[in-house]
């Protein structure tokens, strides 16, 4: 069974500043995570709870509520930009 997704209002706003073909790609590779998520191996950042799904140069971030079978994406950007925000938390 699938599980949802919702994005928070910084991802959102981030999202929608990437290029059309990448933020296509990216809600893609989201929708994919929420039907495979019980298969799938989350990497949890060392020191956070979020999680990092690469997607060539860019990354989401995300935590996960198993119990709500719920992934809530906190942060979509470059590499760098995505871990830098990590930092200033």
């Amino acid at each position: 069974m699938s599980y949802r997704f919702a994005f928070t209002q910084r991802a959102r706003r981030r999202l929608s500043k990437l290029p059309q073909t990448v933020a296509r790609s990216v809600a893609d590779k989201v929708r994919w995570l929420a039907a495979h998520a019980e298969e799938v191996r989350h990497e949890r950042m060392r020191g956070h709870e979020e999680y990092s799904l690469h997607m060539g140069q860019y990354r989401i971030l995300y935590t996960i509520d198993h119990g709500n079978r719920c992934i809530y994406i906190e942060d979509v950007g470059k590499h760098d930009e995505a871990y830098r925000h990590l930092r200033g938390l």
